[in-house]
C-alpha cells in the first residue's frame, strides 16, 4: 500500500528511531553496527532511514549557518538546552541534537523535543572508571560498576545515581539547580563538589566543598526516619551523611581524601564494616567475595589497597581479622569465621 505518490507511508516512530540511530552512529564515529543492521533489515525502518538521510545530509553541511541557527532557535526553544549531553568533537556534533529536532520538524514530527529531553545514561563495568564532562561544565566521575542518568533542561539539572558511586563537581548556576537522587536521598546544589556512594541499603553523601542540602524523597515529616534530625539536612565541607530507609541519617566529619581515593584507583577503609569494604572491592573484580555470617560482616577493619587487588585484600583481612577465605568452584570467595565448624 502506498500514499498515492508511489511511496509507502512511514510512521512517526520509525522516523524518530532513524534520527536516533543517526545520532548514535555519528557519536561513535561509526558507519554501522550489528544492532543498526538488525534494525535496518525491517523494510519500514529502511524506508524511514532513506527518508531521514536527505535532510540530515543537507542540514548537516549547513548546521552552523546563521539562517539554520535562527531556524533551530525558533523551532526548538527550550529544547536546545538538552543538547549538551552529546560529545562535542566537531562543530557538527555540537549541533546534533538541535539538528535532529529540526529534521524531525521538517519530517512533520512533533516529538523532537521529547526525544531531546530523554535522560542520558552513563555506566561503567567492573574495574572501569570514567570521567564525563557535562554540557554545563560540571564533571561527573563514575566509580566501577556504577550508573547515572542525566537529564538537563533549561530550568534544572537532574541526575539519578542508580548504582555504585560517583563524584559530582558542579558548575555554579544558581538559576539552574543541580540535584542528584540516590535511593530516597536527594542532594541539591548550585555549585559544589560532593560524593555519593550506594552501598547496599546505605546511601552515603560526602560534601567535599561548597554547600548542599539533602532531602528525603521517600519520607514524610512525621516518619520515624526524620526523628532526631529533621530533613532537610544541610551539610558543611568535610561532613558525611549516611542514611538507610529505616533509620535516621547519621552525620560525621570525615577525611574527604580517603572518601575520594577511588578516583585515583585506591580503596581506603578506616574502621569500616567488612561488609561495606567487600562491596567496594567487588566493584573491581570478577572474583566475587561473599560473607556468610552477619557477625563477620560487622567486623571493623582499616587499610589501603589498589583497586582490583583481591589477593592483597584477602591477605589483609585474614591477617588482621578472625576470618578465613574459602574459595569456591565458581571462582567466588567466602569469608567466614575461623571459629566456624563443619
Amino acid at each position: 500500500m502506498t500514499d498515492g505518490k508511489g511511496q509507502r507511508p512511514i510512521s512517526d516512530q520509525c522516523l524518530i528511531e532513524a534520527v536516533q540511530w543517526r545520532i548514535r552512529l555519528t557519536e561513535a564515529d561509526a558507519q554501522t553496527s550489528p544492532e543498526f543492521e538488525a534494525w535496518l533489515s525491517d523494510p519500514a525502518n529502511s524506508d524511514a532511514w532513506q527518508r531521514m538521510s536527505w535532510p540530515w545530509d543537507v542540514l548537516g553541511s549547513h548546521a552552523h549557518t546563521p539562517e539554520l541557527v535562527a531556524e533551530r532557535q525558533l523551532a526548538l526553544g527550550n529544547a536546545r538546552s538538552a543538547s549538551g549531553h552529546l560529545r562535542t568533537r566537531t562543530l557538527l556534533k555540537r549541533g546534533l541534537p538541535a539538528l535532529a529536532a529540526t529534521i524531525l520538524l521538517i519530517l512533520g514530527i512533533s516529538g523532537g523535543e521529547f526525544w531531546l529531553n530523554r535522560p542520558n545514561s552513563y555506566r561503567t563495568g567492573q574495574g572501569e572508571r570514567r570521567v564525563i564532562m557535562l554540557s554545563d561544565g560540571s564533571k561527573l566521575s563514575l566509580d566501577a560498576d556504577s550508573e547515572v542518568l542525566v537529564r538537563f533542561t533549561r530550568g534544572a539539572r537532574t541526575l539519578e545515581l542508580l548504582q555504585g558511586q560517583a563524584q559530582f563537581d558542579v558548575s555554579h548556576n544558581s538559576a539552574r539547580p543541580f540535584s542528584v537522587t540516590a535511593g530516597s536521598q536527594k542532594v541539591v546544589a548550585t555549585g559544589t563538589a560532593f560524593n555519593i556512594d550506594i552501598a547496599g541499603p546505605k546511601v552515603i553523601v560526602t560534601l567535599i566543598e561548597g554547600h548542599v542540602v539533602v532531602l528525603n524523597e521517600g519520607a514524610r515529616d512525621s516518619d520515624s526516619v526524620n526523628a532526631g534530625r529533621p530533613y532537610p539536612v544541610e551539610l558543611k565541607s568535610g561532613q558525611q551523611l549516611t542514611a538507610t530507609p529505616a533509620t535516621p541519617p547519621e552525620i560525621e566529619t570525615v577525611d574527604t581524601s580517603r572518601v575520594t581515593a577511588w578516583t585515583n584507583g585506591q580503596i581506603v577503609f578506616d574502621n569500616q564494616p567488612l561488609s561495606l569494604v567487600v562491596a567496594h572491592v567487588n566493584r573491581y573484580s570478577t572474583a566475587r567475595i561473599a560473607i556468610d555470617d552477619p557477625r563477620v560482616g560487622s567486623l571493623k577493619i582499616s587499610g589501603t589497597l589498589n583497586a582490583g587487588d583481591v589477593a592483597g585484600f584477602i591477605d589483609i583481612v585474614t591477617h588482621y581479622l578472625p576470618v578465613r577465605a574459602v574459595p569456591k568452584n565458581d571462582d567466588s570467595i567466602i569469608l567466614e569465621s575461623k571459629n566456624k565448624t563443619g
